[in-house]
């Protein structure tokens, strides 16, 4: 069986929260005693190297960058002292000036700790996370690191806040390295499939990511799935005076500016781009917190909403992981990105929470409520003429029906006739969604909530994540998810109210973007793109 591997990119403050969450749920599900059954292939994200003292690395293939002072405890060298290919630095001829050492907290200092049992350990990460290296798990390869030393992350002085700043980044000896490395990961692969890129869409590592996807498009000719991803929270979204209401009011239209350049770019480099955000409009200001039943996160807090967005590209990748699932990123972005509708949506069911007493039959054909949330920005997601990829995991058979003795009106049901999983959503599908099509992918594996991961659970849940019979006292350690991929006209929408909100701002007041060598004439030709995009999306093609 081929490898199919996959090269991940990483850019900016936020979404390596995201990453950090992701890589930790992919480290913690390693079996090392041989005796579990894994449903993914973890070669397709990983890679296996050689330290210089001969011992075997396993580190995920990752590309990832922020700015300086965000890694704190995470050395430049990815924590693997000696890895493979390993920077080497003529030390004689470098001025050595020392920075204080970062206080790890109580779960670092586990890690570092000899035969520490994590799970049976409790800590403060709510309070604890300052940045995304106080959780982060696992250690990294030597050239996964890459740090934007021109801007100092948390400094009010200079902000790495404009799109067009990223581009200069990029021209700069950073872009050389960071495409060298991309060249080396490449080199190693026998059967590629394309490149995953994350990247927060705010600010001026939007240009940075925007200006390696070009170079990805022109260097190489593989599918490119990116996710632009907006904060759930800024730190200026609740101002108490006017002088602050102003400033917030200007970085509200800075970030906009930045995410509507984004989409419009995409547009013409990717193979396919889906948004995502837990806040409800994204942009001028992210807006109310969508709502997880069964879930009671702080907005406020990196470490808990981007647990729910890791949480969701680690069960939509399961499309292109999956051991028995031949499915590649080319596949899904073929798929769903006819007639130039490049941009997709995505949605998130998280828990999946049945009745533990209950059939999935019954909760199905019972439910009157959406059984996913939509976590793409300013997107309600319709339930005629789509096209979408869903992934279902952690729904045992068991759950699916009663038998023939204990089935009541159930017997009388179509779906009394579907003997798995997927053949029930299927037909639940078809029934709740007119003219549309549904791919489907379930997976037997739950999600897994280990340590680090945020306990935002309410306690009605029993260690399976489904809702309890009885008020037993139990902590929860897995839990079922559905996500989904989806495309249709509903989508025009969403970019039309990105449109009419971008065009009431004026370029005049758009400085710090004239600084960075945005022109007037250029702005404009971009939103008009970025229309006329959004008139892919406004015919009346039915599926």
């Amino acid at each position: 069986m081929s490898t199919r591997e996959i090269l991940t990119l990483q850019f900016g403050h936020y979404t390596n929260y995201v990453g950090s969450h992701f890589w930790n749920l992919q480290e913690l599900s390693f079996d090392y005693t041989g005796t579990k059954k894994s449903e993914v292939n973890h070669d397709i994200l990983y890679r296996e190297g050689q330290s210089t003292r001969g011992e075997v690395t396993y580190t995920p293939r990752l590309l990832l960058a922020d700015l300086k002072g965000s890694f704190k405890t995470l050395p430049v060298s990815g924590g693997l002292s000696n890895d493979d290919d390993e920077k080497q630095i003529p030390w004689d001829n470098v001025e050595k000036i020392e920075e204080p050492t970062a206080e790890k907290n109580n779960y670092l200092n586990d890690i570092d700790t000899q035969g520490t049992s994590l799970e049976s350990r409790q800590y403060n990460l709510d309070l604890d996370t300052k940045t995304w290296t106080d959780f982060l798990y696992p250690r990294f390869h030597s050239r996964t690191i890459n740090i934007v030393e021109e801007y100092q992350h948390g400094s009010d002085n200079e902000c790495f806040d404009i799109s067009y700043a990223g581009r200069s980044i990029w021209k700069s000896n950073f872009g050389d390295i960071f495409s060298d490395n991309i060249r080396k990961y490449v080199e190693e692969c026998d059967s590629m499939q394309g490149f995953q890129v994350n990247f927060d869409c705010t600010d001026g590592f939007a240009g940075l990511a925007l200006s390696c996807i070009e170079h990805l498009a022109d260097e190489y000719t593989k599918s490119i799935l990116a996710h632009p991803i907006i904060p759930s929270h800024f730190t200026d979204n609740n101002p108490s005076i006017q002088e602050e209401r102003d400033k917030s009011n200007l970085r509200d239209s800075t970030r906009l500016v930045n995410i509507a350049l984004s989409i419009q770019e995409l547009s013409e480099h990717v193979s396919l781009f889906v948004p995502i955000c837990t806040g409800e409009r994204g942009w001028r200001k992210p807006g109310s917190p969508r709502i997880f039943e069964h879930i009671n996160y702080n907005p406020e807090l990196y470490y808990h909403s981007s647990a729910l967005l890791a949480s969701a590209l680690d069960t939509l990748s399961q499309k292109y992981r999956h051991k028995s699932n031949f499915y590649t990123i080319s596949d899904i972005c073929a798929d769903m990105s006819g007639y130039g509708r490049k941009m997709a949506a995505a949605s998130l069911g998280i828990p999946f929470a049945i009745n533990e007493s209950e059939y999935l039959i019954d909760y199905l054909n019972n439910t009157t409520k959406p059984i996913f949330t939509s976590i793409t920005p300013s997107c309600k997601i319709a339930t005629d003429k789509i096209f979408q990829l869903i992934t279902v995991r952690g729904i045992p058979e068991s759950y699916l029906k009663p038998s023939m003795k204990e089935a009541k009106d159930q017997i009388n049901l179509p779906a009394y006739r579907c003997n798995t999983v997927k053949e029930m959503f299927q037909l639940y599908f078809q029934a709740s969604n007119f003219l549309s099509a549904t791919n489907m992918t379930v997976c037997e594996k739950p999600l897994e909530l280990k340590v680090p991961f945020p306990n935002f659970f309410s306690d009605n849940l029993n260690k399976y994540g489904f809702i309890k019979s009885d008020n037993r006292i139990e902590d929860i350690e897995s839990c079922a998810v559905i996500t989904g991929y989806h495309n249709g006209n509903f989508l025009a929408d969403m970019l039309e109210k990105l449109h009419r909100e971008v065009s009431r701002i004026k370029f005049a007041k758009l400085h710090k973007f004239r600084e960075e060598g945005l022109e007037a004439a250029d702005y404009s030709e971009r939103l008009d793109r970025l229309s006329e995009f959004k008139d892919n999306y406004e015919d009346e093609f039915e599926l």
